[in-house]
């Protein structure tokens, strides 16, 4: 879900990927990686993104957050992931 959004966002700006790698302070292709959802963007490079782009951090933040939570639970059977998410919920439910 992140890798995608921050591929449409850095062609609706007119960027190349070598232009993001820069600013991420990384190469051309581990950025690259991350626009496929191959590797992990750091959490601290969502505000520079947000900047950048003049998005949400937020929503940045909540689309990295889902993909963590996705790559865990991804090889888990569907009853097994569903529960574990339920769970989770009453957790955050009760802070």
């Amino acid at each position: 879900m992140f890798g995608p959004k921050i591929k449409s966002l850095r062609l609706e700006h007119g960027l190349k990927q070598r232009q993001l790698a820069e600013l991420l302070e990384t190469d051309k292709p581990m950025y690259s990686k991350m626009e496929l959802g191959a590797r992990r963007v750091r959490r601290d490079m969502i505000p520079q993104l947000a900047e950048l782009y003049q998005v949400s951090e937020k929503e940045l933040m909540t689309l990295w957050l889902a993909d963590g939570v996705y790559a865990t639970l991804k090889e888990e059977d569907e009853k097994l992931r569903l529960t574990a998410i339920d769970l989770a919920r009453e957790y955050f439910s009760g802070e």
